[in-house]
This record gives C-alpha cells, structure tokens and sequence, in this order.
C-alpha cells in the first residue's frame, strides 16, 4: 500500500513538472550600441485628469482590446483605491506615454491606472467598494457622484511624460523596461506588443492562437496569459529571420531586432512563407518527439521535464529550414535523432549547459544551435553518434 501511494505521488509530480515552463537563466541586460542621452526626447505637457479622461473617451489614448485584457490585473478594490486616491486630491504617480502621433500615444507606464479610470470615469462600469477613508462613496458610480466632485476630480494636475517619434527601438525597449514601476511588472512580450503594434504583432499573435500544430506540439501547455506563448514565437522568429550566426547580446535585444526586421523588411510573401515554415517545424516535432518535444532528456525512459525555452528555439528554428528531402528522411530517422539528442544531452555538459544557464551568452546560443544542426545533418543520414574525450561529436563505431 505504501508502496502505491509513494508511486502515485511520484507520478503526480512528475505530472506537475511536465506542466511547467523551465525557468530561464539569461544573460545581464546588455546595451551593445550605446545611445546618446540625446537620442531619448521627452516632453511634460501641462494636464489635468480631465484631460487623461478625454484622450482615453476618444481613444486618443491606445488600449490595444488584447492588451488590456491582459493587463487590466487590478481587483475592484485596487481600482477603486485609486480613485479615492483621486477624490482626496492626491498626486498620482506620473505616467508615461510614448507618442505615435498628435492624437496617438501609446502607454510606457500607468496602464492599470489608466483602466481603472476608464472603468469609473469613461465606461462607467466601475462601482467604488472598500474603501479606507470615504466610506461614504462605498456602492458609487461615477454617475452618483455631485458636479463638484466630477469637477474636482477633472481639475487634479496630473503628472504626464511623452517619449516623442523618433527614438531608437532598443533605446525604446530599455524605456518600457525601466519605466514600468506600477504594481504588476510588464513582461518582456508584453512591452514589446506596446512596441510593435501592427502587423509585426499580429503575425505573431495569429501564429501563436491559429496554429493548432503549434499548440499540440507544445502539449497545450504554453498559456495565452500574458502573451506566453506569442513570446515563444516572437524568439523563433528572430532566430529564423535573422540567423543564430548573426546573434548578439542580450536576448531580449536580438529578439526585438527580429520584431522590428519582420515590421521593416518582410514581405506579404515573406511572411507566408514563415508562418508556412513554423508550422512544418511544428508538425515534424510532434511526428519526432511527441508530447516529449522541447523537453531536454537523456534518455527515452527518464519522467517528462518542464518545457524549455532555448530548446524550443533550437528546434522549431532549425526544423523550419529544412527541405522536403529532407523532412522525409527525418522521418525514416526519427528514432535516430532522438537517441543522438539523448547521448549529446547525457554526455556533453556544455551541451546540456546552453539550455540551462545563461542561455543569453553567445557561446550558449552558438553551441547549442551549431551541435543541433550537426545532430540533425548526421541524424537525417542515419549516423548514430558518440561524444569523444574532447567533447567533440564523432560517428559511433559499432
């Protein structure tokens, strides 16, 4: 009985393991082309909330409908804090807005303020509870509230900043990282579909939510919540648009390269042809690994690891590229390559270690991209292979 029950615990941990994104040890933020302080230009116009209120009414402030809804985290409480916060007279913290045109600013930092006042202010959908100081407005919406209120609460100087047209978008990027002090930190995917709104995003919102193979292949493990999974594709995009050879530090930095290359240069052609790519990739590595795909193991009967970021990566990079031959002695040597991989894994330590830790240096990428391709050319051939003493991949002799 002890027995059963101790195999039942293992099997649920393993379960929720499986379940899991492997967290990911990069490298430090890392500016390679330095920038002028010149080059970041920002202005304080004069405001009030009033204003703020108006510029969201007429969406000359953008709350991308995807992007709110992900980011509108605050409870009722939390909203409602706030706007009496409001009612008290104080000072907010100041917001920041990057501005795209005259009546376009999208927002750098003050989104969950920004949508709790649009909920009691502009939607009017907010009701006011818990309240610590006015208990008096508990149960309130803003149609409730006198003239005098509605005027005070218009009238209160706000503090705003607007990153003008112009700025570089890694300059940009390291802004939105910096400047985002609220309450709930943005993601890294989250600043960049602030950054690339357009049809960058959409590229990759619809190849994240619209390729069913991309979601089986990952297991359906890989959550919308957050732009999770548009994350996993905006880091194949950069590496299969740009190139690991052409990669440079820090990942979070090349990724945006590949946002802002797929924004500038590609083609409606282009395009297709990626997403035509990315779902092949995604394809073939549920035909090879299964529910097993992007997960490290050393061998066949080890319990299933969390999905990993960098594997995932190598993989749906390098399967994109390949040729319909290709693909069809894959195939017939699926077996094959994911003993190889097994054997790299198990008896390469630097190998293993470039899916591990730092997996934003240099050396990580390279190594484990240029290992793979070698694993898969040898692999596509029927070539079992063998690390040697020197840590070098060589042909198994039998």
């Amino acid at each position: 009985m002890l027995d059963n029950q101790d195999k039942i615990l293992t099997e649920q941990s393993q379960d929720v393991e499986a379940d899991k994104i492997e967290q990911e040890s990069t490298s430090e933020e890392v500016i390679t082309q330095p920038f002028s302080p010149n080059e970041i230009k920002l202005s304080n116009p004069p405001m009030n909330l009033g204003d703020l209120i108006d510029r969201i009414m007429y969406k000359w402030v953008n709350l991308n409908t995807e992007y709110q809804r992900e980011m509108n985290l605050w409870t009722p409480t939390q909203q409602s804090r706030l706007i009496e916060s409001v009612l008290l007279g104080l000072r907010l913290p100041a917001f920041y807005f990057e501005e795209v045109n005259t009546n376009h600013w999208n927002i750098i930092d003050g989104l969950q303020r920004c949508c709790a006042i649009k909920n009691f202010c502009v939607d009017k959908s907010l009701k006011l509870v818990n309240l610590e100081f006015l208990d008096k407005y508990n149960g309130k919406y803003f149609d409730d509230l006198q003239f005098e209120t509605i005027r005070d609460i218009r009238m209160l100087p706000i503090t705003v900043n607007v990153l003008e047209r112009g700025v570089p978008d890694q300059v940009k990027y390291i802004l939105f990282k910096r400047l985002n002090t609220g309450g709930i930190e943005l993601t890294s995917q989250e600043i960049r579909n602030a950054m690339f709104i357009g049809r960058a995003i959409d590229t990759v919102r619809r190849m994240a939510r619209q390729d069913e193979a991309f979601k089986q292949a990952t297991d359906y493990r890989v959550p919308s919540f957050r732009h999770v999974d548009m994350d996993f594709v905006s880091r194949f995009v950069a590496f299969y648009r740009l190139g690991y050879n052409n990669y440079e530090p820090d990942l979070e930095h090349f990724i945006n390269m590949g946002m802002s290359d797929l924004r500038d240069r590609a083609t409606d052609i282009d395009i297709a042809k990626m997403e035509s790519d990315f779902h092949k990739s995604m394809v073939l590595a549920y035909e090879i690994f299964g529910n097993r795909a992007f997960r490290k193991q050393i061998n066949r009967e080890e319990s299933r690891r969390s999905i990993n970021k960098a594997y995932f990566e190598v993989i749906s990079s390098q399967f994109a590229l390949l040729s319909e031959e290709q693909i069809i002695k894959l195939r017939a040597n699926k077996d094959v390559l994911v003993d190889n991989l097994n054997t790299a894994m198990r008896e390469s330590t630097p190998f293993w270690n470039s899916f591990s830790g730092g997996t934003g240096s240099v050396d990580s990428v390279r190594r484990r991209h240029s290992w793979f391709k070698i694993i898969l050319e040898k692999s596509i051939n029927g070539i079992v292979i063998s690390i040697n003493d020197d840590n070098k991949i060589e042909d198994r002799e039998f």
